[in-house]
C-alpha cells in the first residue's frame, strides 16, 4: 500500500508544529485531548501522560557532525540536538517564539545597563542520579566552559560568576551584555553535575579529561539520559525518571547517523519516524516507491545563513586576498537565482537572517503596492505583484555598488537609523564584476572552492550549491574548481584558517544579533578568514557600536554594521534556507528550534 503524503508548510522561525492531519497507529499519541504548548493537558496543573499504551522507541535520522557528547565541547547541529535533551540550561527559548528568551532552570533579572544578571534556581532541581542542583554546579559549569578552548569559551567571554547562596548567583560583564540570557540557553551551557564530572576527570582548565566520560554517560538533569552510544552510528536515550518537567511522549529515543538517501529509504519503510536531512527534491518525491503509512513534510523558515568566505591571507591564495577580486565575486553572484536552487530558501540581504533583530529584510520599507486596476494608484494591495526597484538602486553599468544604502536618518525618539533602500538583496551586476576582475589582474587561475561534501545544509546538498556558485562566477570570468572533502576534514581546515575560498553555513548559537559579530575582524569567524582587528578601522568602530548598542538603538546599529560588511568583509551572504522535517504517522507535533534543531522530548 502506498503511503499518502501530507504536507504542512509554515513560514516561521520555529516552534511546535501540530500535524493534525497525520494518521496514527495504535502506538501513536492520543490526540483526542487538547495538549498545551508546555506539554501538559490543557487545563491541568500537572503533566499528563499522552498514552497508556507502551510505545516503541522514537527513531530519528540525522547526519552526525558531532565528535563528542560533552555538552561544553560540542558545538555542532547533532551535538546540540542530543545534549539539549540531556542537560537543562539556566535559560531557554520560548517554544512558540524561539526569538524570545524565557527562564529555564532559573528565574533571572537583567540590570538596565546590561552588566549584571541575577539568577535564582528553581526549587527541587535534581540531576539524573538524584544529586540536588546547586549554585556550585552552575559555577563549575561556566568556569569549565571558559577554561576549555573552543566556541563556548568564545561566546561566554569574560563573564564572572558570584555565589550568593545555594540557589542564587550573579553573572557580571565588563560592559553591556544584553545577549547573555540568550547565550545561556545554548546547550553548550547545559548545567553539569560537578561531583560526577570531577570524579571522572573534570576540572577547570586545559587539564580536563571528562570528555570521554560525558560522551558515554549523562551528568545532567534533562528529560533524557544516555542509554548507549554505538560509535558514530547511533545514540540511544531513555527517559530520566527524576525529570520534573513535562513527561516525554516517547520513553526511548534512537538517533541514527544516516545520510539523506538512507533517511528517505528508512522513512518509506516505516523504520524511521523523523528525518532531518531530506533535500527539497527528496521531500517532493517522498511518496514515490513502496510505502506503508503516511508521511508529513513540514517546512519552516530557518535562521541559518549560507555564505562564502574568502581568506585575506595572501599565503593561502593571492586572489582571495585581493580586494578587487573579492568585489568581482560579490557583484558576480545572483542570490535570487541561488535561492531558487533550493525550494523554500530566500536570498540573504546580509549576515543576520530575517527574524532576528537587525535583519535588513525586517528593517526595509514595505513597497507601495499597485492598485488592483493596474494603474499604479493606491487601491487594494495586490500580493502577487511587486513594484520595480527605484532607479537609483538599479544595477549600474559603471560599476557603482548596487547594495542597500548605508545613509543614516533620525527616527523615532531621535534614534539614528540606517536608510535601507530597495533592492534589499544586493543585485547582481556583471558589468561591475568584470571590471573589478580586470582591476585585480586575475588571469584565469583555478580557485579551489572548499566545502563539506557529506554535510547537507538544511537538507540541501552542498555540491549543488557549490556547483551553482561555480557556474555564476564562470560568467564573470572566474574559474572555480570544486574542492569537496569529508565534513571532519573540511571543518578542521576551515576552523584552523587553512581554507582560502569556502562555502559554509552558520546557524545561530543564540537568537541575538550579537552572535553575528563573530564575523567581524578579529572575532571567531573573522579570524578564520585571516581578517584581523585593526586592519579595517571602519569595521572595528561599527562592530564596537553594535556591541554596545542598547534597546531601540540595536536594530539600527546592527543594520549599519551589515551594510558595511556587505562591502568590506571577506564574507558573501548567499541565502537563508528553509528547514524541513519529514515525519511518519506516529508523530503529530514537530518542535523545531533554530539552535538545537528539534526538541526530542517535546515530539508528540
Amino acid at each position: 500500500m502506498r503511503r499518502r503524503l501530507v504536507r504542512t508548510t509554515m513560514v516561521a522561525t520555529a516552534g511546535v508544529l501540530a500535524l493534525a492531519t497525520a494518521a496514527c497507529t495504535s502506538a501513536a499519541t492520543d490526540v483526542s485531548t487538547p495538549v498545551a504548548t508546555d506539554g501538559t493537558t490543557a487545563g491541568a496543573a500537572t503533566p499528563t501522560p499522552t498514552s497508556t499504551t507502551a510505545k516503541a522507541p522514537l527513531v530519528v535520522g540525522a547526519v552526525f557532525d558531532h565528535s563528542t557528547l560533552d555538552p561544553t565541547r560540542q558545538f555542532d547541529r547533532s551535538g546540540a540536538l542530543l545534549t539539549h535533551s540531556l542537560y537543562e540550561t539556566l535559560t531557554t527559548l520560548d517554544p512558540d517564539d524561539p526569538t524570545k528568551v524565557v527562564p529555564g532552570m532559573a528565574e533571572y533579572t537583567l540590570s538596565p545597563e546590561g552588566r549584571w544578571l541575577t539568577l535564582r534556581l528553581r526549587k527541587g532541581l535534581v540531576f539524573s542520579d538524584g544529586t540536588p542542583v546547586t549554585t556550585d554546579d552552575v559555577i563549575f559549569t561556566l568556569e569549565r566552559a571558559k577554561g576549555l578552548s573552543g566556541p563556548a569559551a568564545s561566546i561566554i567571554g569574560t563573564v564572572s560568576t558570584t555565589k550568593v547562596d545555594d540557589r542564587t548567583f550573579t553573572l557580571s560583564s565588563t560592559g553591556s551584555n544584553f545577549a547573555l540570557p540568550a547565550i545561556l540557553a545554548n546547550p553548550a551551557f547545559g548545567i553539569l553535575n560537578s561531583t560526577a564530572v570531577k570524579a571522572n576527570g573534570g576540572t577547570i582548565g586545559p587539564g580536563d579529561t571528562a570528555g570521554g566520560y560525558l560522551s558515554q554517560h549523562s551528568a545532567g538533569s534533562g528529560p533524557y539520559v544516555i542509554e548507549s552510544v554505538r560509535g558514530s552510528s547511533e545514540v540511544r536515550l531513555k527517559a530520566n525518571p527524576l525529570w520534573t518537567g513535562p513527561k516525554p511522549a516517547f520513553p526511548e529515543v534512537i538517533v541514527r547517523n544516516l545520510d539523506a538517501k538512507r533517511q528517505l529509504t528508512a522513512l518509506r519503510t516505516g523504520a524511521l519516524d523523523v528525518a532531518l536531512d531530506l533535500s527539497p527534491n527528496q521531500a517532493e518525491g517522498v511518496d514515490a516507491g513502496p510505502q506503508t503509512s503516511s508521511v508529513t513534510i513540514t517546512t519552516m523558515r530557518s535562521s541559518s545563513l549560507v555564505y562564502l568566505a574568502l581568506a585575506r591571507d595572501k599565503a593561502l591564495n593571492a586572489w582571495t586576498a585581493n580586494a578587487d577580486f573579492d568585489e568581482a565575486v560579490r557583484r558576480g553572484l545572483d542570490r535570487e537565482a541561488l535561492a531558487r536552487t533550493a525550494e523554500g530558501s530566500m536570498p540573504a540581504a546580509g549576515l543576520i537572517p530575517a527574524g532576528i533583530v537587525g535583519a535588513l529584510e525586517d528593517l526595509a520599507p514595505a513597497p507601495t503596492p499597485p492598485a488592483t486596476d493596474g494603474t499604479g494608484g493606491t487601491g487594494t494591495p495586490n500580493p502577487t505583484t511587486s513594484p520595480p526597484a527605484p532607479s537609483s538602486t538599479a544595477p549600474s553599468s559603471t560599476g557603482t555598488p548596487a547594495t542597500p544604502s548605508a545613509a543614516m536618518t533620525t527616527g523615532a525618539n531621535g534614534i539614528p537609523t540606517p536608510v535601507v533602500t530597495l533592492p534589499i538583496v544586493p543585485a547582481r551586476d556583471l558589468t561591475a564584476a568584470k571590471a573589478a576582475l580586470r582591476r585585480s589582474g586575475y588571469r584565469g587561475q583555478p580557485i579551489p572552492l572548499s566545502y563539506a561534501a557529506d554535510l547537507p545544509i538544511q537538507g540541501i546538498p552542498t555540491t549543488a550549491l557549490a556547483s551553482a556558485v561555480r557556474s555564476q562566477l564562470a560568467e564573470v570570468g572566474i574559474k572555480v574548481q570544486l574542492n569537496p572533502a569529508p565534513a571532519a576534514e573540511a571543518l578542521a581546515a576551515y576552523r584552523s584558517g587553512r581554507s582560502a575560498f569556502s562555502l559554509w553555513s552558520w546557524s545561530p548559537d543564540y537568537p541575538d544579533p550579537e552572535n553575528y559579530l563573530a564575523f567581524a575582524p578579529g572575532e571567531l569567524v573573522g579570524s578564520r578568514a585571516g581578517w584581523a582587528r585593526g586592519t579595517d578601522q571602519v569595521m572595528d568602530d561599527l562592530t564596537d557600536a553594535a556591541r554596545s548598542s542598547v534597546g531601540d538603538n540595536r536594530a539600527g546599529a546592527y543594520a549599519a554594521w551589515q551594510l558595511a560588511m556587505n562591502e568590506r568583509s571577506p564574507f558573501v551572504p548567499l541565502l537563508q534556507p528553509a528547514t524541513r522535517f519529514a515525519s511518519g504517522d506516529r508523530v503529530t507535533a514537530v518542535p523545531g528550534n533554530p539552535v538545537w534543531t528539534l526538541d526530542l522530548a517535546r515530539i508528540r
